[in-house]
Formats: structure tokens, C-alpha cells, sequence
């Protein structure tokens, strides 16, 4: 565990002062570090008391538990930040949340900040946020980006897989990110960034200096498991019971696996993520065939596995490189601390992000030099 503590003393008035809003395990910060090694998190913001704890654990920084919609002002405005981290919870925005929007009260959070936005001192210089697909057409989104646009801010929006960032794990999820412009408020007779906004399907703005490599195969981010070791193995009921259901199995020279959901590791197998094959590798079966599904060794991958995938720097050593292609450290590696359980360590990682995206996004785009 880090002893760390985040103090106004600790960076120079001129570096990166991050606020993480919605702060789960961290995600965004272990992407700030990645883009930006000396940034300092000032302050983390969660009512997950499960993720707070690995918040702790691994960084020294204990999350202020506050939902978001009760800060003020004047509460942001003593930490002196000039970047906000945003992870808002994605329920409004799905179809299991009933696609509610900006009607959901799980957006009130991400719509408070907004209103903070005309409110603070401290105007944010650098701002991050991640959230699922469909909240690109969302309402909320269009409060944001008009909120945004109204204080001059330079705006990009983005749909991106960890595939298309060289990881094995097809995640795809929206991202924002904006720039505070040097000019100040904008022109009133200046187009509305809403009526020429694109939403771009690759991470980079233009040719990138550094070309990312194909995904690597399943097998480079699993656990070397004791032969016989059962910890992981999928229940027989679980595929019995879901007649002529196509699971999505995986084996260790796949390249690419679906999405980990915080159902992951329960009996809500339909759509939480993939299994992996460990046996029969050569057998050719329907993935609807219970009887040939059964023989095929099939389990869950380990809340390690999935954090790997989902490019946190088990090592300290980050799933990003730097551009003449050396591995970049991270300042902080992530481990689960004892006492959370193996089911809240799949459903915190079910809620997370990607990592290395969110570090290649914040690299190449929101800190990338003018």
C-alpha cells in the first residue's frame, strides 16, 4: 500500500491538480499518471465504500463519501484543481437503466457539476470523462458540451475499443475530453459546437506518431493457476440452465473477448463477459451445445486476469508505452486489498474502464503539446 498523501504542498502551482469525480477504483488516475507521471489527484469523490477502501489501499488517498450533487462551490474551490476526472455512473444511459437521462437521479451528479462549471473560481482548465456508448445521443451530454462550448472550451469526443489500443478486450465506451481555450468566453456569433460536433471512432486527431500494435493473445494476462486449481471454474448449472444460449468462449491464443460487466463472476452469466476455454482446444462444437460446452474446461477469468485487461498496472508497470515504444511505469501499482470479496472485486472491475485507453486519450489528446 502506497503512504502517499495527496497535500496542496505536493505539486507546483503550475502542474496538473486533478479532482476524480465518481473515482470507483481509480481508473482515471492510474490514466492521468500514464499521460501525465507528475499530475497530482488532489481529491477523489465516491460513495462506494468497496471502492474506496482499493482507493485507499492503493494510492494513500482516502475518497471524501459524498454523493457529487451536495458539493458547492466553494468545496471545489479550496482544492485549487485545473482538471476534473469524471466517471458518472452509466445506468441513466443504458437500456437495464431504462435509458432515463437527464431524468435518472443517478445523473444528477454529472448534471451538478455542470451547473459547478459557471459556478467555480477556479474555472477547470483540463476536463475527462468517460461514460458508455448511447450517451453520446444522450440529453445530458448535450447539457455538457453546451456548458463547455459556452466557457470556451476545445472539445473532443470519442467511441473507443481497447482493441483499437493493442489489449485483447472489445470494451468500447465514450470519452470526452476539453480544453479550457486561452481566449476566454466565446464569441456568442461563433457556430455552436453542436451543430458541427463529431464524435470520432479513433483515439488520435490526426496520423499518430506511434502506431499501435495488434492485441496480444488472452494467454499474456493470465494467472499461472496450480494444475487442478477449481477457484474459477464455471458452475455446471450456469450452462444447463440457459437452453441454446450462444456463450462467448474464448481460449488463450484469442485476440479479442467481450465486455466484463459487474454481473461477472454470478449466475447472471448472459452478456457479463467471456469464459475461457482450458481444455479440447482442437474440438469443433456449436456455442449453444451444452453437452460440448461442458467438456471444454470452461472458467471464469480472475478478478487479476480482468484488471489486466482492463490495463491496470498489476506491476506498476503500465499498459502504456511511451513513444519510442519503452514501457512507462506507473507511480502506483493496483492490487485489491484482503478484505474485499472475489465477487465485489469482479463487480468493481465490472464498473471500471479501461486504463490504457483513458492514458492514450489523455497523452495524445487532452495534454498533447500546442
Amino acid at each position: 500500500m502506497s503512504s502517499e498523501t495527496a497535500t496542496p504542498q505536493e505539486q507546483t502551482p503550475d502542474g496538473v491538480r486533478a479532482l476524480e469525480f465518481f473515482s470507483g477504483l481509480g481508473g482515471l488516475h492510474y490514466g492521468l499518471e500514464f499521460a501525465v507521471p507528475d499530475a497530482c489527484v488532489v481529491a477523489a469523490f465516491d460513495i462506494n465504500e468497496h471502492a474506496n477502501k482499493c482507493y485507499l489501499h492503493n494510492f494513500g488517498l482516502k475518497p471524501i463519501y459524498t454523493g457529487i450533487e451536495y458539493l458547492d462551490h466553494k468545496a471545489i474551490d479550496k482544492f485549487r484543481a485545473n482538471c476534473w476526472l469524471m466517471s458518472p455512473p452509466c445506468q441513466p444511459y443504458t437500456r437495464g437503466g431504462k435509458e432515463l437521462d437527464d431524468k435518472d437521479a443517478r445523473a444528477e451528479g454529472l448534471l451538478h457539476l455542470v451547473k459547478l462549471l459557471g459556478q467555480v473560481t477556479n474555472v477547470p482548465r483540463y476536463i475527462f470523462v468517460e461514460n458508455v456508448p448511447n450517451f453520446e445521443t444522450s440529453r445530458s451530454r448535450e447539457l455538457l458540451v453546451e456548458k463547455l462550448d459556452e466557457l470556451n472550451y476545445e472539445i473532443h469526443e470519442f467511441l473507443v475499443s481497447p482493441l483499437q489500443v493493442g489489449v485483447p478486450n472489445d470494451r468500447k465506451r465514450y470519452y470526452l475530453t476539453a480544453r479550457l481555450r486561452p481566449e476566454g468566453v466565446r464569441d456568442p456569433c461563433d457556430p455552436s459546437y453542436l451543430d458541427s460536433a463529431t464524435v470520432h471512432s479513433v483515439p488520435w486527431l490526426s496520423p499518430p506518431s506511434t502506431r499501435f500494435p495488434q492485441p496480444r493473445p488472452i494467454a499474456d494476462y493470465l494467472e499461472d493457476l496450480a494444475v487442478g486449481d477449481q477457484t474459477y471454474d464455471v458452475p455446471e448449472k450456469f450452462i444447463t440452465k440457459r437452453h441454446k444460449f450462444r456463450f462467448d468462449v474464448v481460449k488463450p491464443d484469442s485476440t479479442s473477448g467481450s465486455c466484463f460487466t459487474k454481473a461477472y463472476g454470478s449466475h447472471h452469466v448472459i452478456g457479463s463477459g467471456s469464459f475461457l476455454q482450458t481444455r479440447n482446444f482442437h474440438k469443433q462444437y456449436q456455442a449453444d451445445d451444452q453437452s460440448a460446452l461442458l467438456t471444454l474446461g470452461l472458467r471464469f477469468f480472475s478478478p487479476t486476469e480482468v484488471a489486466r485487461l482492463h490495463a491496470f498496472p498489476i506491476t506498476g508497470e503500465a499498459e502504456l508505452h511511451n513513444r519510442d515504444g519503452s514501457p512507462r511505469a506507473s507511480r502506483h501499482a493496483f492490487t485489491f486489498p484482503d478484505s474485499i470479496s472475489m465477487a465485489q472485486r469482479w463487480r468493481l472491475l465490472g464498473n471500471s474502464l479501461n486504463c490504457r485507453v483513458v492514458g492514450v486519450l489523455m497523452r495524445d489528446v487532452l495534454f498533447r503539446p500546442t
